[in-house]
């Protein structure tokens, strides 16, 4: 597995994984800052400049951004999350230069133009809408805004229309300047490219980006609580949740197992006995996410006004059952399902992009895949109680239900379900 580190003279991290069998290159430029690094009065603004990224530079308008790529048969795109942001381009392998030009152009030289700015804010608020309009969505926002109640890590990642009604283009400018500088940067490629060519190219157009002091991220302190939307719509939405662990937890690879045997796939016992043998949700999952000092283990369903409670109770049930008696049969094929996921990764040359791309931004370093594959099997029904028993009895619930709810137990009755163990 051809993978290579680089560190520029200014501290820009570059990481490559050589796949010289294919004919295409998939690169981009992830920034450490995401909307948990926004104040207040700032919700929202690393996704707006985002936006604003592809909305023109001093030497090029958005319609030439878009047509530079697309005349290579190329496309480009870029995402917003808690902890960073993400720029990336698909293109043959011989026009990693142009794909790179362009990159550095966006985030060197974007000149965030009041009247696009205005319009960008209108496709925004489009976005917000949709949102609202989307109650699987907007049930996990208001669990994560009431697990971090009064932090950035529990605002939503969009904005509101008031925040981001207020931000001009000098605060773009400003909030760019205080973190796209080159010690919060990583930047990676996956495919047909030799590192040193690629390491080449970043110099030139990157090597000008100047190094700043890191801004330390505030600690995250989950609360946990209850939060309750009633909607008139046809299905309850129903979320429940505890404190997991960070990235740099040893009990990752744990959760991520336990998860996977209890609500991962359709032999899971959540869909299993929830949903096939009782028949009380269509949707049901739990999953495990991660974040740099903190993470969310939760359990998510929809189901009819008339079986919250029965739904919830289960779930509960269900929660605790395999705390107890995870077999060995379940833990062998969680470990499958999430080494084979690993594999499928390494063979799509965009997922691959975002995983070394992360696991430099977040360790430093590219995982071997046999380290992964090691610590996975390291895991032994013993360790993911331990893991399961630990989250549950040291964590407070979190309720989020949007929906039909009236039927839903009171906060106290459903810790009393949830506290079972």
């Amino acid at each position: 597995m051809d993978i290579n580190i680089t560190k520029l003279k200014n501290n820009i991290r570059v990481v490559s994984h050589e796949m010289s069998h294919l004919e295409t290159l998939s690169l981009g430029v992830w920034i450490e800052v995401g909307a948990r690094n926004e104040k207040e009065n700032e919700q929202g603004i690393s996704h707006l400049l985002e936006h604003m990224a592809f909305k023109g530079t001093k030497t090029r308008s958005a319609k030439d951004i878009a047509m530079a790529i697309e005349n290579v048969g190329g496309d480009i795109n870029a995402s917003t999350s808690l902890e960073r942001t993400s720029y990336y381009v698909r293109v043959m392998k011989s026009d990693a230069k142009v794909a790179l030009e362009i990159l550095s152009d966006i985030i060197k030289n974007s000149v965030f133009d009041q009247s696009e700015l205005d319009k960008e804010k209108n496709v925004i608020y489009q976005e917000i809408a949709s949102n609202n309009d989307s109650p699987d969505d907007v049930v996990f926002e208001n669990l994560q805004k009431t697990a971090y109640s009064n932090q950035s890590i529990g605002r939503s990642i969009l904005g509101t229309n008031d925040t981001l009604s207020r931000i001009d283009s000098k605060e773009l400018i400003s909030y760019l300047d205080r973190y796209y500088h080159s010690n919060n940067i990583v930047i990676a490629a996956t495919g047909s490219i030799k590192h040193s060519d690629f390491v080449k190219l970043v110099e030139d157009y990157f090597s000008d980006i100047k190094k700043q002091n890191l801004i330390n991220t505030i600690p995250a302190l989950y609360n946990g609580g209850d939060i309750r939307e009633e909607r008139k719509i046809e299905q309850a939405h129903l979320l429940f949740a505890f404190e997991g662990n960070s990235y740099n937890d040893e009990n990752l690879y744990a959760s991520h197992l336990f998860s996977n045997a209890l609500g991962g796939g359709m032999s899971s016992r959540l869909f299993q006995n929830i949903r096939e043998e009782l028949g009380l949700s269509y949707s049901v999952f739990s999953f495990a996410s991660n974040y740099k000092d903190t993470g969310i283990f939760g359990i998510y369903a929809a189901t009819s006004p008339e079986k919250v409670n029965e739904c919830s109770r289960v779930i509960a049930e269900e929660l605790f059952n395999i705390t107890n008696t995870l077999t060995e049969e379940e833990l062998e094929r969680a470990k499958k399902q999430l080494k084979a996921g690993l594999m499928m990764a390494l063979e799509s040359p965009i997922s691959r992009l975002n995983q070394i791309a992360r696991q430099v931004s977040v360790y430093g370093r590219v995982f071997p895949t046999n380290e992964i594959i090691e610590k996975i099997d390291q895991q032994s029904i013993e360790s993911i109680q331990a893991y399961a028993h630990n989250m549950i009895g040291s964590s407070v619930l979190t309720v989020s239900a949007l929906g039909p709810i009236s039927k839903l137990p009171n906060y106290d009755k459903l810790n009393q379900y949830f506290s079972q163990g």
